[in-house]
């Protein structure tokens, strides 16, 4: 990512954020792009860039708690209907009416709030590696996790209990190189017994477990995460996590609208970047997502990926020309590109 098109703006709310932005050539659209965990905008290095030179117009943000942004550690600051009004004052300040939404891991959460909130302001919607979050009903956490384990098979988000802990932070950064290194495996599937059971991340990297990394992470990626996260902290980011169990998240939703995307005339383009080998976010709960009643007007286009989670740093090349067809085809025909 060329740091020298990265600009800071401070939203209405006073939080300042940094983001990667490159305007649109004529009749091309501006592409928003909103990172997960644990991330940066640097993580759409493999894609943003590629549409860059395609003439797309490029807002790529540093997620709140991440990169330049500003990283208060109060999780209140980051619940949905703020974050989505951040996006907005970064919009309005680029003068951006409209633009197609772009999400991975939490960034499918920020996108879907969009939906919710501002579907005036999306062209059309993709997500990767996680379908659209719908607004739940605020239960407690524990009673989540068990539905998930009945209906999946196995417990899935167990390690968002530990990065909710109030040491979370400091564990993480004194074993950093573990973390990498369960975080970004070879092989995806140790995630079912290292990362999603309760307790089991924690344990694990107080033992300082180790195993082979992913080939998709070079040695110069696994510096670059690491002098970040040592120089930022997780406080911040893990906030995400905290107002997801602490129903601070849930009761925040309670304000926004309950039928999405706007008027059902409005049939927005969605784009499903599936990863088959993801044990954390598993295909069958987001194939499932978008058979709901709500998305019947949309054109839902999928894309399966031999992936794991962190698709958007393995299968770079094969999302940007999937983005690029949808875009010039779906998107073109359904919005007069």
């Amino acid at each position: 990512m060329d740091t020298s098109l990265y600009k800071d703006v401070v939203t209405s709310r006073g939080l300042t954020y940094s983001y990667y932005f490159s305007p649109a050539q004529p009749s091309k659209p501006t592409l928003l792009f909103c990172h997960g965990f644990p991330c940066t905008s640097y993580d759409w290095r493999h894609i943003a860039p590629r549409l860059k030179d395609k003439g797309y117009g490029v807002l790529a943000l540093d997620m709140l708690g991440y990169g330049g942004t500003d990283k208060p550690t109060d999780p209140a600051a980051y619940v949905p209907s703020l974050i989505s009004k951040d996006i907005i004052d970064i919009m309005d300040a680029e003068k951006l009416d409209k633009v197609i939404a772009i999400g991975n891991d939490w960034g499918c959460k920020a996108i879907s709030r969009l939906a919710n909130y501002y579907p005036e302001r999306v062209l059309a919607y993709a997500f990767l590696g996680v379908s659209f979050v719908q607004v739940l009903p605020p239960m407690d956490f524990e009673v989540f996790l068990a539905y998930l384990k009945e209906n999946v098979g196995h417990e899935l988000f167990g390690c968002w209990t530990f990065f909710s802990e109030p040491d979370s932070d400091e564990v993480l950064q004194a074993h950093i190189d573990s973390f990498v290194n369960i975080e970004f495996p070879h092989d995806p599937e140790i995630w079912k017994e290292r990362l999603a059971p309760t307790g089991a991340l924690k344990q694990n990297l107080l033992d300082n477990f180790t195993s082979p990394r992913t080939a998709y992470l070079s040695e110069e990626d696994v510096k670059h995460f690491v002098e970040t996260f040592r120089r930022n902290g997780f406080a911040a980011p893990t906030c995400w996590f905290r107002i997801a169990t602490s129903k601070l998240s849930a009761e925040d939703d309670l304000r926004a609208s309950s039928y999405p995307f706007g008027p059902v005339s409005h049939g927005a383009p969605i784009y499903h970047a599936v990863a088959t080998n993801d044990f954390l976010c598993p295909p069958k709960a987001d194939f499932a997502s978008f058979r709901q009643e709500v998305f019947s007007k949309h054109s839902v286009t999928t894309q399966e990926l031999d992936a794991d989670h962190f698709l958007i740093l393995s299968h770079g090349d094969e999302i940007s020309r999937g983005l690029e067809e949808w875009i010039e085809g779906t998107v073109a025909a359904k919005v007069g590109l």
